[in-house]
Parts: structure tokens; C-alpha cells; sequence
């Protein structure tokens, strides 16, 4: 069973998803996305493993702030965001994270790809997918995908229920 959390911005996803994956015990791969604010507003966007901190540098950088709007750097979600995820399937043991699939990888086929890479194999995927995007479609629609609300009721006990799901899957 593969579990992607969905809801509204700042509903706290990354935080059940982090809850949930240390309740898991699971080595974690994949990918975390990360932004970074500079001096007169400008804002970029990094691509990390998911067991990295950083650096949040040029080699990492997936999307930046041009006239006013953020735009994906399609190559590089098609070159970085794939070696992320097929490094990610190559340890058996290990929890995939997804943190989070959003709009500005619309257009990047072979990451979507590996996606579906990742979805049809054995290792157990925990992601987080942005509302209302299209491209999500083959992700929702796998057959081996829950996708989960979270809301003000639920955010503070989701973690448990994602945990109860992909464990249930393991066993």
C-alpha cells in the first residue's frame, strides 16, 4: 500500500508525513522539497534525498522565482528528481517519501516515469500530492494508492492511520 496525503497549504502534510515515517522505523529515501528565500523577495525551490539536509545549491535547484511567479525547472525534476527516486528503489528496506509532488513538474515525463516506477514496485511509498493538479491522475488512479485528506479534524491523528495502512501492506 502506498499512502499520498492531500489537503490545503499549511494544513501540516510534512508534518504527518515526518510523524509517520519515524513511527515507522523504516529507513527513508526519496525526495524533500525545500525552499529557500533570498534578500528582495526572490524565493527558489531544492530538490534533496530524502535522508539530506542539504546543501540547498545549484545541483539541487528544481525551481526559481521569475517576474513574480515560480517555474519549474522541468530538466531538472527529469534529470535530479529521476536519480533520486531509482537510487531510492535500489534499498529494498527502505521507505520512498514523495515530499511533495506539486504543479511545477507538470511536464516532466520521465520523473513522472519513475513515479510509476516506484508505484509498481515493492517498497512502500509515503507522498504528499498539492490539490487540484491534473498530472496527479496515474497517481491517484494506481491501484495500490490511498490518498488521504488532511483537514482540521484529522491532521493531528492522520499519522497513525497512514502508519496503520502501510504496516497492514508489510505483513
Amino acid at each position: 500500500m502506498h499512502v499520498f496525503l492531500t489537503g490545503e497549504r499549511q494544513i501540516g502534510k510534512s508534518r504527518a508525513l515526518n510523524r509517520a515515517a519515524e513511527m515507522l522505523g523504516m529507513p527513508c529515501r526519496g525526495f524533500r522539497t525545500r525552499f529557500l528565500t533570498k534578500e528582495r523577495g526572490s524565493s527558489s525551490l531544492y530538490m534533496l534525498p530524502a535522508e539530506e539536509e542539504g546543501p540547498l545549491d545549484e545541483d539541487h535547484l528544481v525551481a526559481r522565482l521569475e517576474q513574480g511567479r515560480l517555474h519549474g525547472l522541468t530538466e531538472r525534476f527529469d534529470t535530479l528528481g529521476t536519480e533520486i527516486l531509482r537510487k531510492s528503489r535500489e534499498d529494498p528496506d527502505a521507505l520512498i517519501l514523495m515530499d511533495e509532488c506539486g504543479h511545477l513538474e507538470k511536464s516532466a515525463r520521465v520523473f513522472q516515469r519513475e513515479i510509476l516506477r516506484c508505484l509498481d514496485g515493492d517498497q512502500p511509498v509515503l507522498g504528499i500530492l498539492r490539490k487540484n493538479q491534473e498530472w496527479h491522475a496515474f497517481i491517484r488512479q494506481h491501484p495500490r494508492v490511498k490518498v488521504l485528506e488532511v483537514n482540521e479534524d484529522n491532521r493531528h491523528m492522520i499519522a497513525e492511520t497512514v502508519v496503520s495502512l502501510i504496516s497492514q501492506e508489510e505483513k
